[in-house]
């Protein structure tokens, strides 16, 4: 109320809690608290007005936007064949930067550089929902994502990415009889368990269901890839299928962006899964 006196703790006690503050120990909290401009009322350490101290933290944050933006760009030029760069979309750059000037982790603005050289080489390319998708992920869900591209193949015609989830095979004689026995693709042994595989459902970069292809015809060679490796699949026997989850549009837009990387101990457990039902011929 109005009138009333706010009484100051005895200046003796005031002088033993700033020095306590001031000697103890950093910890992660007022680190970050520091190095975001925020730190003042943790440790009573720069200006005394607010006003100074927003402009100081909106310096800092401008100062980190400009070198992350600078760091991405100088990325894109050292790996695009200049002579083969186009143009870009004035509007598209403008939400490019608006969401990259944020990024900070160095793996992740490799990522992005790489976006922005995709687009300098085929304007148009990468979607704004892309570029929405990738800003909605931390540096672990990209991490994830890189692992699950890593370990996706693609089969038949089709030339969008899958991750293999099993191989089913009829019973030879009997199939009306007996259940179709499971050979699983062990993700997991590979840094990939279902919680991982929820995660990309989540963020849309996987299709929300398992699926399952066609029965494979007897004899008939099918095309298989996994990252460079090409190979025929010619089955033993009818009844043959894969169960996969296949990469939604937007993450196969991203996947293009990753490139390949064989995990070379992968693509023998592989083989190993197909060789008792295909003669698998190397291209």
């Amino acid at each position: 109320m109005e009138g009333e006196s706010k009484v100051s703790p005895p200046l003796e006690l005031q002088t033993k809690d700033k020095e306590k503050t001031k000697k103890s120990p950093p910890s992660i909290i007022s680190t970050i608290a520091e190095e975001l401009g925020v730190s003042f009322q943790i440790t009573n350490d720069g200006p005394h007005t607010l006003s100074e101290r927003y402009e100081g933290r909106y310096k800092k944050e401008q100062y980190f936007q400009q070198e992350n933006l600078e760091k991405i760009f100088k990325l894109t030029f050292d790996t695009t064949p200049l002579e083969k760069a186009k143009s870009i979309d004035p509007d598209w750059l403008n939400y490019f930067t608006s969401i990259a000037k944020k990024i900070r982790n160095s793996s992740m603005q490799q990522l992005w550089s790489r976006i922005l050289r995709q687009e300098f080489l085929s304007p148009g390319s990468v979607s704004l929902k892309t570029l929405d998708t990738l800003r909605n992920m931390t540096h672990k869900e990209a991490q994830v994502f890189h692992r699950a591209c890593t370990l996706s193949c693609h089969f038949g015609n089709d030339k969008s990415k899958k991750l293999l989830t099993a191989l089913k095979a009829k019973h030879k004689f009997l199939p009306s009889l007996f259940a179709p026995s499971l050979h699983s693709v062990p993700l997991g042994n590979f840094s990939l368990p279902y919680s991982d595989l929820l995660i990309l459902l989540e963020l849309g970069l996987i299709l929300k269901r398992e699926l399952e292809s066609g029965e494979l015809a007897s004899g008939i060679a099918l095309p298989f890839s996994y990252q460079n490796h090409t190979y025929q699949l010619i089955p033993h026997q009818k009844g043959l299928s894969f169960t996969y989850y296949r990469l939604s549009p937007t993450g196969q837009e991203i996947a293009d962006l990753l490139g390949s990387k064989t995990h070379e101990p992968f693509r023998e457990t592989i083989l190993e899964l197909l060789a008792p039902f295909f003669v698998v011929e190397s291209q």
